[in-house]
């Protein structure tokens, strides 16, 4: 997510842009991932050689937080986990100036729960794009208890300058699209285990009745066993059972079918996913 959240505003906002990740390796893998997304803009023509040239050179890489010291904007978009989270919007208040917008890349982290490290939680905000981020038209920009109105006005900017439409969420669990996209995917689940069809009859029907990309099992082969796993057992501690994830899920990600990444999940695939 955050390579393609990089390409995106690269690709769109004229400015310097500074990946940060923990180490050299990770940093060494984030340039790839963003040189692939530039040769697919080339092969696309979304960019020339030239302009993918200079697109590249406004991208910096550190394995420092400090580099952020100058940032207006800063994306967050490490693994969904509270504890972790916060740890990372502690370091970034103590680095980036008091002016800058702190937001999230978070599909269902209470933002006022991660802003809540913070000396300033007005700045911060939730910004929960979707993947992959350069074809997705969505960013769900969400207010925590104490985000400020001028924070939410600056985030939604900034997601327009990209190209994105914008839908504004309160901060409740789930927000607004992971709620109502895991009570499907839930729903899904209980099809298969009540025999009512099989995967592949159940992600056929869904595409076809509802004119949807992807079937429900394609989508979390796509996202990850293991993330949804983890979405879903908050929701279900938040919102109740209906949101729990039930015995094939835990089954899968126990087993380590993860989905695309593994190579197997519900379906299996020629090509595992290392991105």
């Amino acid at each position: 997510m955050g390579s393609g959240i990089t390409y995106t505003v690269a690709l769109k906002i004229p400015a310097k842009i500074t990946v940060v990740e923990q180490n050299d390796q990770l940093l060494g893998q984030a340039r790839s991932r963003i040189c692939r997304f530039v040769e697919t803009g080339i092969k696309r023509s979304v960019l020339t050689e030239p302009e993918a040239t200079e697109l590249l050179q406004r991208i910096h890489y550190s394995a420092d937080i400090g580099s952020l010291a100058a940032s207006e904007m800063v994306v967050e978009a490490v693994f969904e986990d509270l504890a972790v989270k916060q740890k990372v919007f502690e370091r970034l208040e103590n680095v980036c100036s008091p002016n800058a917008v702190l937001a999230s890349n978070t599909s269902g982290i209470s933002i006022t729960q991660i802003a809540s490290v913070t000396r300033d939680p007005k700045r911060v905000v939730g910004t929960h794009f979707f993947n992959p981020v350069p074809v997705m038209k969505l960013v769900e920009v969400v207010r925590g208890e104490k985000t400020s109105d001028e924070t939410v006005a600056t985030a939604r900017s900034f997601c327009e300058q990209l190209g994105k439409e914008v839908v504004v969420s309160a901060d409740r669990p789930g927000f607004i699209t992971t709620r109502v996209g895991q009570a499907y995917m839930c729903e899904a689940l209980r099809c298969l285990e009540e025999g009512v069809g099989t995967a592949e009859d159940i992600d056929k029907g869904v595409r076809l009745a509802y004119n949807f990309p992807m079937g429900p099992f394609q989508l979390l082969d796509l996202i990850g066993l293991d993330t949804e796993l983890h979405i879903m057992e908050s929701l279900s501690q938040e919102l109740g059972k209906r949101f729990d994830p039930g015995p094939i899920m835990r089954k899968l990600v126990a087993g380590n079918r993860l989905g695309r990444k593994t190579g197997r999940g519900f379906f299996e695939y020629e090509t595992v996913n290392k991105t």
